[in-house]
């Protein structure tokens, strides 16, 4: 399992490819959970602040309204610049928003004097309060007497306050709201901040409102989140490890049965296959690779059958020349020995050499034949040629062979012009050999008959015909049949036609039943164009 090197490539890409997209998802994550988480912060004040800087607002002309009622019922009252104290004089409305909120209250008048309610932690008292501000600590009950945090009311100053504060205080008296995030060192948090101007009845600004709140437990917050996440991304990459190593075998297991298939060939087992059935590109490759041994096995098949041939045919021709050089030999001994003296029987010994070498010039020039046909670069005299005029030819010479046992030839065409390529030599040689089988194998006073008609020429005789069993190997070399009447065949003839007919384009084929004679079938190639000229001869 563990020795496939694909297999643990692949699993350790996945790994890889997973891993980052998990550090991406995590980094991803925690920016979101605190992008996320400080900008309700944001949103969530800046609402606050608006909403507590309205009703200061109010609370403001109303206590105009007062002073301006108790000091002269009938003079109106002298606008001055509002201290701090004067905009916190709700303080029960503040102190509500500065408990139930746990928001830091900070009011600034247009001197840029501030009064501020602070929340710090218990027992911290004035550690967490911003230097150059004077004020106190106060401890109050919440509602049913429960305890709440300490509060720290003092005051201040815009200008002694830290650039961000003295910013964003500004804006506030030109009328603007503003809000954002720093990270308080003393209390290693990040704090959220919102300013919202205080208008009079007129619109104009009369003071800023700050509040404060210090975005408690982020870090916790950010921490618990990230061991989730990272007991989950790595309880996911366990899983996504095994499942990667899972689709890594699978991958690899056609490969590996086609890795099998190839030693195997290689080892010349050409029986062995992938049989994988897949619509991509390994199911290809293994069809590829099966399609391939099946060529191999094929191939090899016919090395094989070509091996055998070639030793049957070295066989053959063995004994086809031994027993002529045999006869040849035992008869010069004989003559030379003086074992034959009588003047007519040396004549027969002499006539039995004769015909005898001319059956080894014969097989020699058959081999020779077959030799050059069987070779794809002995080149052929090819040229265009009426097919009718070789048939008619080699039918007048086939007569003289048949005159000798009466056979009448009877030769049929169905058109005068049969134009083709071809060599007409060779040609000529091949229909010799079909109509000398057919004379050589029918019986005297008997006919043979050659008919061309539909692009089909027939050379058909009245012998005793081939043996089915016969019929599958005439065209092979050294095959011969029909007993008494083939002794000086060489078993070459049908072969070499067969070549000829190939280099051709003609298919062969023998039709026979068994003692009512044999048939040569020559299916012939489509003709060619007549010229003008030959079209007027055959009209």
């Amino acid at each position: 399992m563990f020795k496939s090197k694909i297999a643990a490539k692949l699993a350790a890409y996945f790994a890889l490819a997973i891993l980052v997209f998990a550090f991406v998802m995590a980094f991803s994550f925690g920016h979101f959970i605190r992008e996320n988480f400080i900008e309700r912060q944001q949103r969530g004040l800046a609402y606050r602040a608006a909403s507590v800087a309205a009703i200061m607002g109010d609370n403001l002309e109303r206590s105009r309204m007062r002073e301006a009622r108790e000091k002269n019922a009938g003079e109106t009252a002298v606008r001055t610049a509002v201290n701090p104290g004067t905009l916190l004089r709700s303080r029960r409305l503040i102190a509500y928003v500065n408990i139930i909120t746990a928001d830091d209250v900070w009011v600034a008048n247009k001197n840029g004097d501030i009064e501020m309610r602070t929340h710090i932690k218990e027992g911290d008292d004035m550690k967490e309060v911003p230097h150059n501000v004077r004020g106190r600590v106060e401890h109050h009950n919440g509602p049913q007497g429960r305890d709440i945090p300490p509060v720290f009311e003092g005051t201040t100053t815009v200008n002694s306050l830290p650039q961000t504060y003295r910013d964003m205080f500004r804006k506030g008296f030109k009328g603007e709201s503003a809000v954002r995030e720093e990270f308080d060192k003393r209390i290693n948090e990040m704090m959220v901040l919102a300013t919202a101007p205080i208008y009079d009845k007129n619109g104009g600004v009369e003071g800023v409102l700050m509040l404060r709140v210090p975005v408690f437990g982020l870090q916790r917050t950010f921490r618990e989140a990230l061991e989730v996440f990272g007991g989950c991304l790595v309880l996911a990459l366990l899983l996504a490890l095994a499942t990667a190593w899972f689709l890594s075998m699978k991958f690899t297991r056609p490969l590996n049965t086609m890795k099998d298939t190839a030693e195997k060939l290689a080892a010349g087992d050409y029986t062995a296959r992938c049989y994988i059935q897949q619509n991509d590109e390994i199911g290809e490759l293994a069809a590829t690779l099966d399609s391939m041994a099946g060529r191999l096995e094929e191939a090899d098949r016919e090395t094989r059958q070509t091996e055998k041939i070639r030793k049957e045919f070295i066989a053959n021709i063995s004994h086809e020349l031994r027993t002529p050089v045999t006869v040849v030999r035992g008869s010069l001994e004989a003559l030379r020995d003086k074992v034959v003296t009588e003047p007519a029987d040396v004549a027969r010994y002499y006539d039995t050499m004769y015909d005898e070498t001319l059956f080894l010039q014969r097989l020699i020039n058959d081999l020779l034949d077959l030799s050059r046909l069987q070779n794809v670069d002995f080149p052929m005299d090819k040229e265009p040629l009426n097919f009718c005029e070789v048939v008619q030819g080699a039918v007048r010479s086939a007569r003289h062979l048949a005159r000798e046992k009466n056979i009448t030839i009877h030769c049929e065409t169905d058109t005068p012009i049969y134009k083709m390529t071809g060599d007409f030599g060779r040609l000529n040689q091949m229909l010799m050999i079909f109509l000398d089988n057919a004379v050589k194998f029918s019986p005297e006073n008997s006919s043979v008959e050659v008919k061309l008609a539909n692009r089909r020429l027939t050379i058909a005789d009245h012998g005793p015909g081939i043996k089915s069993e016969d019929l599958l190997h005439v065209f092979d070399r050294f095959y011969k049949t029909r007993g008494e009447n083939n002794k000086t065949g060489s078993g070459l003839g049908l072969a070499i036609a067969r070549e000829i007919a190939e280099r051709h384009v003609i298919a062969l084929s023998m039709q026979s039943e068994y003692g009512k004679g044999a048939t040569a079938v020559m299916e012939l190639p489509k003709p060619e164009e007549l010229t003008a000229e030959e079209k007027a001869e055959m009209a």
